[in-house]
């Protein structure tokens, strides 16, 4: 089983289970900019209701962009520090291509990298804050 994670919006995301015969189960959060804070209780809940653990990841997959700088990295970086913990591949797929194709990458794919890194689609929109 692979585990899908898709932070590209800033007000929700999606993770998934996708195993050899597609979705197993998947599930959409609105999350109104707390990614940070619900995608790891997410990802664990639905394990629970797939009567699954982590330890059943054999990879992970994670929506590289574009998307939200903010929202982008907290999927980006828990897909490698999961990844990493877990010692299982991790790869990026395009937000347009996403789940379908989890499945099929982890098979064709080889040697995989270590981390995956995002694709803004632009210059981050970052602002300083005035000191006053």
């Amino acid at each position: 089983m692979y585990l899908y994670i898709n932070t590209t919006e800033r007000d929700s995301f999606t993770i998934a289970l996708v195993d050899g015969g597609g979705v197993a189960r998947a599930k959409t959060v609105t999350s109104e900019r707390k990614h940070s804070e619900k995608l790891l209780a997410s990802i664990t809940q639905l394990l629970k209701q797939a009567k699954s653990s982590l330890s059943d990841i054999r990879g992970i997959a994670a929506a590289k962009g574009p998307g939200s700088f903010v929202s982008l990295r907290i999927g980006i970086s828990t897909a490698n520090a999961l990844a990493y913990a877990l010692n299982v591949p991790v790869i990026s797929v395009t937000k347009e291509k996403g789940i379908d194709e989890v499945a099929a990458l982890f098979k064709r794919r080889s040697p995989f990298t270590k981390i995956i890194t995002p694709e803004y689609g632009r210059e981050p929109d970052i602002v300083m804050k005035k000191r006053g």
